[in-house]
């Protein structure tokens, strides 16, 4: 029999902007293709509100499909009086009546054999998962999210600032650590993740990471701007903004003098002021563009300065599947495996940083060899048939040892 799963997620995976998006729509499109029969249930956050009628012909696939509209901004009242209490601000944004009343009325009436939480931000709907349901609940963890406001806290000069932050990391630690041992299983989307699960020996684990599908494009012969680099992510991170931010004024204000006819390309969807601002001669502030893949190909060198986050950059992994040689930190390798100088290139300081990018424009041809190892390596490691096949049998494995209605 089929495989019957009910996913929900933090907000409708919807247009395909960012990695987030990207990731979970993948999965449901997966699960779909694997012969599962899929129900969703999304929150439609004020944050990221979609208009249901522009949805992809996916969506008419699922068997249930339903969205409840939640107000996720920040509310300074709310987070002011969320100070004297022990919560994590972090996620009561995500946590909604109608949500909660539409999914127990979705499982009074409907048994499924697989219930998954995307991220802990739906993990409040976990309890009455348990309560109404005999489903093997599980968790497809994107990020250990309190390491993403540790990193930001870390890297923060305004003292107060630092100081909230921490609270706030804090909290979602505690709640983090302690709600994703009420799961049956949890699903990495790294190797990091899965090493710090099990170092932590939260819950059992299944690494499933995000599937690249091998591109028809012989990226050899294609045409782009050799005097080019650029970044591509959602704007509207706090990670993208930060590790952005940080490169045009350290690295990229020092680049320019010594790559003169090089040409930075900055895209993504709600770019903020201060980054429309730095706009110049050099730097090509392009905002939101309809296509990463026909982008990615115009371009040379992509940049991914991020010095915070967790997870894994699906931008890179897609990237990679391009050919595209790429410049990161550390923290933007983690949770893919890549050789330095082999697959990929790391820079973790300013001096690293212009070097790398120097050594790409003085070397064209090195730098274009690196693409194509990148490729090669994401073809043989992120292959995304045969990832759900592989996970679709193990929770088909795990599901009929669970009991059921």
């Amino acid at each position: 029999m089929a495989l019957r799963i009910l996913i929900l997620t933090p907000r409708i995976p919807f247009p395909l902007k960012d990695g987030g998006a990207i990731a979970m729509n993948q999965t449901i499109e997966k699960y779909i293709d694997e012969g599962c029969v899929v129900s969703l249930l999304a929150l439609n956050t004020s944050r990221s509100w979609v208009d249901e009628a522009t949805l992809p012909a996916v969506y008419s696939k699922l068997k249930h499909f339903e969205s409840v509209y939640v107000k996720t901004d920040v509310n300074p009242l709310s987070a002011f009086f969320n100070l004297f209490t022990d919560k994590s601000y972090n996620v009561e944004r995500f946590i909604n009546k109608q949500v909660e009343q539409r999914l127990l009325q979705l499982l009074q009436k409907e048994t499924f054999d697989i219930i998954q939480f995307e991220s802990i931000y739906t993990s409040p709907y976990l309890k009455t998962a348990r309560k109404f349901s005999q489903a093997t609940c599980v968790c497809r963890v994107h990020n250990i999210e309190h390491l993403i406001w540790q990193r930001l806290s870390e890297h923060e000069t305004s003292f107060l600032k630092r100081k909230y932050l921490k609270l706030l990391t804090n909290r979602l630690c505690n709640y983090e650590l302690d709600i994703l041992k009420q799961f049956d299983l949890l699903l990495p989307i790294s190797k990091r993740e899965e090493l710090y699960f099990n170092t932590e020996k939260l819950n059992r684990c299944i690494y499933l990471p995000f599937g690249i599908d091998e591109k028809n494009i012989d990226v050899r012969k294609g045409t782009y701007d050799p005097n080019s680099c650029y970044h591509i992510g959602s704007m509207d991170w706090a990670p993208n903004i930060e590790g952005v931010q940080w490169f045009l004024d350290e690295v990229w204000s020092k680049a320019c003098h010594e790559l003169p006819d090089i040409t930075l390309y900055l895209a993504g969807k709600n770019m903020p002021p201060s980054l429309l601002s730095k706009e110049n001669k050099q730097t090509d502030v392009v905002g939101e563009v309809d296509d990463f893949v026909q982008f990615s190909l115009e371009k040379n060198i992509m940049i991914v300065p991020l010095l915070a986050g967790a997870g894994i950059r699906v931008k890179i992994l897609e990237a990679m599947s391009l050919g595209k040689t790429i410049i990161t930190t550390s923290i933007g390798a983690e949770g893919i495996g890549a050789i330095d100088g082999v697959h990929i290139l790391i820079s973790d300081t300013v001096d690293s940083f212009i070097q790398n990018l120097k050594l790409c424009f003085s070397n064209p041809e090195n730098a274009r060899q690196m693409g194509l190892n990148a490729k090669s390596f994401v073809e043989m490691n992120f292959q995304k048939k045969k990832i759900y096949a592989e996970m679709v049998a193990q929770l088909q494995e795990i599901a009929s040892k669970e009991p059921s209605e």
